[in-house]
């Protein structure tokens, strides 16, 4: 980000990189603001709206983003930093494989037809390379291990993972689907 904005002031276009500077104080700000062990979706989406735009000043026309909210998030509450990790994910092997990418990011409410209540759902889908078959069946397995075991990979996508099981319990956390060549959809 910080060579970004470098490239951005040398070219002189100071609207884009004062956009730029205000994004990443806003994104730090949220970073280092540690009190509280839930935030509110709106909050959350805020940093992942943030984190987008410049992540779409630095690859232009390679990167596009959608993000619907079809309920009332400031009212809801999840674990900080949930999203990110997956939307960088996207991007990283995204853009690494192919020329552009879009994700779109939905939150809305579904029922739950084992208690008749309502869920927050939160779904990060990407039309990326996808993930083999070999990577995602290791994936899942890592998902249903135990959190507190040292891991050799995935950190983001278990951290996550464990981290929303940790706060809600085990009926709860991630759920990724994937084609090859055809995009991949993270449930939370």
């Amino acid at each position: 980000t910080l060579e970004t904005i470098g490239m951005v002031i040398e070219e002189d276009d100071q609207e884009t990189g004062v956009k730029m500077v205000t994004l990443l104080g806003r994104m730090l700000r949220y970073s280092i603001s540690n009190k509280d062990r839930l935030v509110s979706i709106e909050k959350e989406v805020s940093h992942i709206e943030d984190y987008l735009t410049i992540q779409k000043i630095r690859f232009e026309d390679r990167l596009t983003f959608d993000i619907q909210k079809e309920l009332e998030t400031e009212q809801y509450y999840i674990p900080k930093f949930i999203i990110q990790p997956i939307v960088e994910n996207s991007i990283k092997y995204g853009l690494e494989r192919i020329e552009g990418i879009h994700i779109l990011v939905k939150i809305k409410k579904i029922s739950n037809p084992l208690n008749g209540g309502e869920e927050i759902l939160l779904v990060i889908e990407d039309n990326g390379p996808g993930i083999d078959t070999e990577r995602l069946i290791y994936l899942k397995k890592e998902l249903k291990s135990d959190p507190t075991i040292k891991k050799d990979g995935s950190f983001g996508l278990i951290n996550v993972h464990s981290r929303i099981v940790m706060t809600f319990g085990s009926n709860y956390g991630l759920q990724i689907t994937s084609l090859e060549s055809r995009g991949t959809v993270v449930r939370i």
